[in-house]
């Protein structure tokens, strides 16, 4: 199936997405296009923190691009990079606490998750923040849970190789540790949310894969009454 099926069908309104997917796949199934029918069909409707996100890679390109980069940066040991990325990152938190709010939904959980998201995915998974397809959250993990705190500074590396013991710069590990703090419990609050969503998304699944099962046997009786 082409990405650019997914990417239109993830970036309608969330309430929008099932029937969407339900539609285009009964479509290419009558055009005799079963493979892709079921590519379509199994597309998983997003969280709703996964949409936010998905809606900030369409509208607001130009801080997501920005975020992504400063996170390559901050990898490099860029100067400036992590002050490029909290900037982008609260821009992009701030777009999507008025998406939330001119949707009628409750932004405080849900932010949470978006910028955990936004972390953790300009860090680990670029391509897949930017193409806009999130299903669910993105975990943070290695440098993702650091994003944010304070860029190495240059000649750190040699100084610990140096005889003498290296200073230790105590505001950096300060901020270090209280990201690590943030992250783990965000991490908690993700698993949680997780937990809960995937017991419903189990039953919705069920629910849609014995409606698909319903439509493809009236589909056939259908055909068998017509040949």
């Amino acid at each position: 199936m082409a990405d650019a099926e997914a990417e239109r069908l993830y970036g309608l309104p969330l309430d929008e997405f099932t029937a969407a997917r339900d539609t285009r796949a009964r479509e290419l199934r009558r055009d005799g296009e079963r493979e892709k029918a079921a590519e379509v069909a199994a597309l998983r409707k997003p969280v709703v923190a996964a949409w936010v996100v998905n809606m900030l890679a369409r509208d607001e390109r130009a801080d997501v691009r920005e975020l992504v980069g400063a996170a390559e940066g901050i990898k490099a040991g860029k100067h400036g990079a992590d002050a490029a990325f909290r900037d982008a990152l609260e821009r992009l938190t701030g777009a999507g606490r008025r998406l939330l709010e001119a949707e009628g939904r409750s932004a405080d959980a849900t932010l949470q998750q978006v910028a955990s998201t936004l972390r953790a995915a300009a860090a680990s998974e670029p391509e897949l923040l930017t193409a806009g397809t999130l299903t669910q959250p993105v975990e943070a993990s290695g440098f993702g849970a650091m994003a944010g705190a304070a860029v190495p500074r240059p000649g750190r590396r040699k100084a610990a190789k140096a005889p003498r013991e290296p200073r230790v710069d105590r505001r950096a590990v300060e901020r270090a540790r209280k990201a690590v703090e943030a992250t783990r419990e965000e991490a908690r609050s993700l698993e949680r949310a997780a937990g809960a969503a995937e017991r419903e998304a189990r039953k919705a699944r069920q629910a849609a894969d014995a409606a698909r099962a319903r439509v493809a046997e009236a589909e056939q009786r259908l055909a068998d009454a017509r040949g």
